[in-house]
C-alpha cells in the first residue's frame, strides 16, 4: 500500500460541514510515521461560535479549511478564515458528495477536511467582497425587474377581462401613449379627452383606439388598476435607485463596462451585471471555454462504450447564464451581425431554443476575448467604413454646402470648390 504522505497538500487540513445553526469541524493532521489522527468539534454559527472555531484552527496550527458551497450559509465563515489567515476552499457539492447512506454531519466533515489535505478538489472562484456586494445588489435588481414584469402581466389582464383591449393597437400599454390611457381609465376620464391627449404618431390608430375604449372599468377593476400602476411606478423608481448604487460601484471599472457595451444585446444594464457576475480579473479563468463552463453553457460530456449521447449544459452559475441568454437573444436580432447568421443557421436544425443557448455560448466566448485585449468588439461580417459612411454622410453634405465647397455648376450638377488657402 503506497503511503499517503507523498500525495499530502496540506498536512493540517480542516473540513466544515456548515448548517444554519451549526458547523461541524474537522481537523485532519498528516504525520509521516503514524496514521493520519482527525479530531472533530461542533460549533454554533453565530460570531462567538465562528471565534471559537477560528481560535481551536489556530490551535491545530490548520494551513487550510474546505467547506461545501451550499445556499448562503457559507458566506460568514468563508469571510472569517479568510480574515483569519487560513485558506479557504470552497467546493463544489456535486464534485465532493458523498456516498447514500454514509452521510452524516462528522462524517461529511472528515470527508471534507480529507479532500482539503490531498488538494482532491477544485475550489471554486469566491470574488471579492467589493464584487460579493454587487453580485446581491445586481441580483436584487433582477428580481425588482421581474416583480415589474409580473406587475405588468397582471395589469394588462385586468383590462382585457374588462374588454378595453388597448394591447391590440399599441405594441407597449407601459409606454407613453399606453400609460396616459391606463392612467385616464383609472381617473374615469372621458373617451374622447383620453384620445386627444394622445401623441400624433398614433392618430392613425384613433379609430381603433375608440373602439378598444368603448367599454368602461368596473370600481373593481379601477381600483385593482390603480393600484398595480402605482405598484409599477414604485418599483421604476426602485430599479432606478439600484441602477445608480451599482454604476457609482462601477465607476473605477467604467472602461470594462463600455468595451462590453460594445457587444450586439449587451446594453448597460447587462453589461453591469456581467462584470459583476465575473469580476474584473479574467485570470482566475484562465481562458475564454472555461469562463463560459463557469457559466453553464457548455454541452456535458455524457460517453460510455465508445457510443456519445447528448449532454445537457453543466450546472454554473445561473445568473450570469440567464444574463447570457436574454443578451442573446438581442444578438440573434440584430442586423448585420454575426450572431444574427449564427442563430439562424444553427436553429433550422437544432431548434430555435438550443439555438439561443449556442448564441449565448458564443457570446461569453466573445466578452471574454474583448475584456482580455481591452478593445471594442469588432464584427467580422460587417464593413465598419461603410456603416460609418452611411451614418454621417447627410451631415458631412449639410456641411459641404454650408462652407460652399459642394456648389452646383451651371447644369445643376454638385461640383467640388476648394477653397483658396
Amino acid at each position: 500500500m503506497m503511503n499517503d504522505e507523498l500525495h499530502v497538500v496540506h498536512a493540517r487540513a480542516a473540513g466544515l460541514d456548515i448548517h444554519k445553526a451549526h458547523i461541524t469541524a474537522t481537523v485532519r493532521c498528516a504525520s509521516a510515521a503514524a496514521a493520519p489522527t482527525c479530531e472533530t468539534r461542533e460549533f454554533n454559527a453565530l460570531d462567538s461560535g465562528l471565534k471559537s472555531l477560528v481560535a481551536w484552527l489556530h490551535s491545530h496550527r490548520v494551513e487550510a479549511a474546505a467547506l461545501e458551497a451550499t445556499g448562503i450559509y457559507w458566506h460568514t465563515p468563508w469571510q472569517a478564515l479568510t480574515d483569519a489567515g487560513i485558506e479557504a476552499q470552497l467546493l463544489n457539492a456535486q464534485q465532493v458528495k458523498q456516498l447514500r447512506g454514509r452521510k452524516t454531519d462528522i462524517e461529511d466533515s472528515r470527508w471534507l477536511a480529507r479532500v482539503c489535505q490531498f488538494g482532491l478538489g477544485r475550489p471554486s472562484f469566491v470574488p471579492s467582497q467589493t464584487f460579493r456586494d454587487l453580485r446581491s445588489l445586481s441580483r436584487h435588481r433582477r428580481s425588482l425587474v421581474a416583480q415589474r414584469s409580473r406587475v405588468r402581466n397582471q395589469a394588462q389582464k385586468v383590462i382585457d377581462r374588462a374588454g378595453v383591449r388597448i394591447g391590440t393597437v399599441l405594441t407597449d400599454i407601459f409606454g407613453a401613449n399606453g400609460r396616459r390611457i391606463l392612467d385616464g381609465l383609472v381617473d374615469r376620464r372621458d373617451r374622447a379627452d383620453i384620445l386627444a391627449s394622445l401623441s400624433p404618431h398614433v392618430r392613425g390608430k384613433l379609430d381603433q383606439l375608440g373602439d378598444a375604449l368603448s367599454l368602461t372599468l368596473r370600481d373593481a377593476e379601477r381600483f385593482l388598476l390603480a393600484d398595480l400602476l402605482s405598484e409599477h411606478d414604485r418599483l421604476c423608481q426602485r430599479i432606478l435607485h439600484f441602477d445608480r448604487l451599482i454604476n457609482e460601484a462601477l465607476a473605477p471599472w467604467d472602461e470594462s463596462c463600455r468595451l462590453l457595451e460594445t457587444l450586439p444585446g449587451i446594453d448597460r444594464s447587462s453589461a453591469c451585471a456581467i462584470l459583476a457576475e465575473i469580476g474584473p480579473d479574467l485570470s482566475v479563468f484562465g481562458n475564454r471555454h472555461r469562463l463560459a463552463a463557469w457559466a453553464g453553457l457548455c454541452p456535458g460530456n455524457n460517453e460510455s462504450a465508445g457510443k456519445r449521447r447528448s449532454g445537457r449544459t453543466r450546472r454554473g452559475n445561473h445568473t450570469l447564464r440567464d444574463i447570457l441568454v436574454e443578451c442573446a437573444h438581442g444578438a440573434a436580432r440584430t442586423k448585420d451581425c454575426q450572431f444574427r447568421e449564427y442563430h439562424k443557421a444553427l436553429a433550422v436544425r437544432r431548434g430555435y431554443n438550443r439555438a439561443i443557448v449556442a448564441t449565448a455560448h458564443k457570446l461569453a466566448r466573445c466578452l471574454f476575448a474583448v475584456l482580455r485585449n481591452r478593445s471594442p468588439y469588432r464584427d467580422p461580417e460587417t464593413d465598419y467604413e461603410a456603416l460609418l459612411v452611411r451614418r454621417n454622410a447627410p451631415r458631412w453634405l449639410r456641411k459641404l454646402r454650408e462652407f460652399h465647397i459642394l456648389v452646383p455648376d451651371a447644369n445643376g450638377a454638385l461640383a467640388v470648390r476648394w477653397p483658396v488657402a
